[in-house]
């Protein structure tokens, strides 16, 4: 899913603004679902718009002809950074929002991508919707995926206010709770809406250097739950339950592995665990997206970087049960708190017959790190320096004490051969015909943008019926297994629910609404299968904007939105909503379930803006505080108040 194009960003022009009377009407006029109780325009272009400004000119915020200014503060407050930041490289953030005395709000961008998921154009109607029961105008965005998801790689910050998007199923986001909770720290690359808690700061550093101590860690990592979701650092929507369809008449032994469904990428387990039905032997994965080259370290993410993960082996594996087990290393233990020494497999081979041994391990750190691996950051990034110790035992001296790296680190890292890539020039440009690894298949064929295809190797130990018994337990099936797996690029989801009802694949390799899934279904041999998530759907805010920055309107904007009538109504109940803004999966051993939330009442909502000093104009317009109340406002969004209430910091109820 991830890509690191930097494509050019969407027209983002508006359609005329939608009154809160002519919004009503087109509710009331019997639209259907979501979408109609949004009640938005949409401009063509990918943009929908609402609302206004109370001066109806699309609402000019630093000249507000009516404001009422304290002496000595501000008339208005420009979007800019309000800290120093490690990870940015610009003068000021992308996002050019200004907030003013008394003045209506200009229209808040949302950003959402329809290729994320097949319900989330509902999602981002529910947000946009709840905002608009607040009188707050709305732009919504949608926006290629690529693009959404390439602010990850470029942090100076969000392009929108609010830009929501499901983090994908990597089996790291589910054993360890910092893939999600680190990048709510000041100095994390992947910091891109600009969030900095000093308290949440503190507490993060602590417990990511806590290696020995899982009870000392897990109170920390709590801590730091309560205190993101007490705070709205973002508003974590779902965890949405992956649902697909699959073909039972022809196989045995798929795996409903958490956060990547059966089918997904992310995991093996149901490629090397299916048996065949029939005397077919290769399995055909539809799916939607397509790679774009065979080297995995320098992958820009997505559908290569998944699917090559056939190819090659990790140091150690994820279970569907979300434990850390074995893979091309045995064993590891911290020797102290920064020196980790591991036992490697003995009598594994690469694809072409050559012996692995602990020159690759060392040769593949030093070459990632020589050469900054943009997919294996994860894994490198915290190691000083490896050495060999004997042909099977290897030892990496970390920067750091680093409590991820037997979790989340080892199971995110890809080992190569030496022999393959030690006289390559240009590592990163490589694109190797190829591509040997020592995991549980070989390559066989690729043909770029429509079809990738691997086959069995059959001295893997994924293939053992042992292995699979061990850490499959009941999903576990026996047999000869699988001959081989084809990826088919068939372009979009109608097309691979139908390639699926007539037997052209055997399986979708796509998350369906529940809806689909069962459109699938009603062909005789398709199921739907669920599986729960650890992958949250995130709807992260640009804290360097000014609006933001006022944590009344935060929880206000946190209580607008229905999140329970969102899964009743729109996933059917296939979704498990947080308790509060909570990115941590119930699901997972770091979760705690008593974090604050604020619970959903647009009524009490409005009451929150109301006493922070904010208005509405006649036509139901929010508007800034203005006076004593845009005095409070600057107050609050000052560093150091972003954090407090309107009543910790003793200012008055405004209503």
């Amino acid at each position: 899913m991830v890509s690191n194009d930097h494509a050019d960003t969407a027209d983002e022009s508006k359609s005329a603004p939608v009154s809160r009377r002519k919004y009503l009407a087109s509710a009331a006029a019997g639209a259907v679902g979501m979408a109609a109780l949004a009640g938005c325009s949409s401009s063509g272009d990918g943009s929908e718009t609402s609302g206004g400004t109370s001066d109806g000119d699309g609402g000019d915020a630093a000249e507000d002809k009516d404001a009422k200014v304290p002496e000595g503060t501000p008339k208005s407050v420009e979007t800019k950074y309000w800290h120093d930041w490690s990870n940015v490289d610009a003068d000021s953030p992308p996002l050019d929002y200004t907030a003013a005395a008394g003045a209506g709000l200009d229209p808040v961008p949302m950003e959402y991508s329809s290729e994320d998921d097949p319900w989330m154009r509902e999602h981002a109607l529910m947000f946009k919707r709840g905002a608009e029961e607040l009188g707050i105008p709305v732009e919504l965005n949608d926006r290629p995926l690529n693009q959404l998801y390439a602010q990850s790689w470029n942090t100076p910050g969000l392009e929108a206010i609010v830009s929501m998007s499901t983090h994908g199923p990597d089996p790291q986001r589910g054993l360890d709770p910092n893939p999600l909770l680190m990048r709510r720290h000041k100095d994390n690359p992947s910091n891109y809406d600009n969030y900095f808690h000093p308290e949440l700061n503190e507490v993060l550093g602590k417990q990511r250097e806590i290696t020995g101590d899982k009870e000392k860690r897990q109170e920390l990592v709590t801590k730091a739950q309560q205190i993101f979701a007490e705070d709205v650092g973002g508003i974590i929507s779902v965890f949405p339950d992956v649902i697909t369809a699959v073909n039972r008449k022809k196989w045995n032994g798929y795996v409903k592995t958490p956060g990547n469904g059966p089918t997904g990428d992310s995991f093996q387990w149901t490629e090397v665990n299916l048996q065949p039905k029939t005397d077919e032997g290769t399995y055909v994965k539809g799916v939607t997206t397509s790679m774009n080259s065979l080297n995995l370290p320098w992958a820009a993410g997505g559908a290569e970087e998944k699917r090559l993960k056939f190819i090659y082996d990790g140091l150690f594996d994820a279970t569907p049960d979300l434990d850390v087990v074995p893979a091309l290393a045995t064993d590891a233990e911290f020797t102290d708190d920064t020196t980790v020494e591991l036992d490697l497999r003995e009598g594994v081979t690469w694809h072409d017959g050559e012996d692995f041994t602990a020159e690759d391990v060392k040769f593949t750190v030093d070459l990632f790190k020589e050469h900054s691996s943009t997919s294996q950051t994860a894994f490198y990034e915290p190691i000083e320096s490896a050495e060999v110790l004997d042909d099977h035992t290897v030892q990496f001296n970390l920067k750091y004490p680093d409590a991820a790296f037997m979790t989340q680190r080892v199971v995110r890292s890809v080992i190569i051969p030496k022999h393959k890539w030690e006289n390559v020039d240009n590592p990163s440009q490589h694109n190797p015909q190829n591509p040997v690894g020592t995991g549980p298949f070989e390559f066989k064929n690729w043909d770029q943008g429509s079809r990738f295809e691997v086959e069995r190797n059959d001295g893997h130990w994924m293939f053992e019926d042992s292995w699979r018994q061990e850490h499959l337990g009941d999903q576990a099936a026996t047999g000869e297994g699988i001959e081989g797996v084809i990826w088919i690029n068939v372009g979009n989801v109608d097309s691979l629910l139908g390639a699926l009802q007539q037997g052209k694949i055997d399986a979708i390799g796509a998350t369906l609404s529940n809806s689909q899934a069962e459109r699938a279904a009603s062909t005789g041999g398709v199921e739907k299968v669920v599986s729960e998530n650890f992958a949250p759907l995130d709807a992260k805010l640009m804290q360097s904007c000014p609006l933001v920055r006022d944590k009344e309107f935060r929880v206000a904007l946190a209580k607008a939105v229905d999140k329970q009538g969102f899964v009743k109504e729109v996933l059917q109940d296939r979704a498990t909503v947080p308790s509060g803004e909570n990115p941590i999966s119930p699901i997972t051993q770091w979760n705690s379930s008593d974090t604050k939330d604020y619970g959903y009442s647009t009524e009490e909502a409005r009451s929150i803006l109301k006493k922070a000093g904010y208005t509405w104009d006649s036509n139901g317009n929010l508007q800034y505080p203005n006076g004593e109340a845009w005095a409070a406002f600057v107050e609050r969004i000052q560093n150091g108040n972003t954090h407090e209430r309107r009543e910790e910091l003793g200012q008055p109820d405004f209503s």
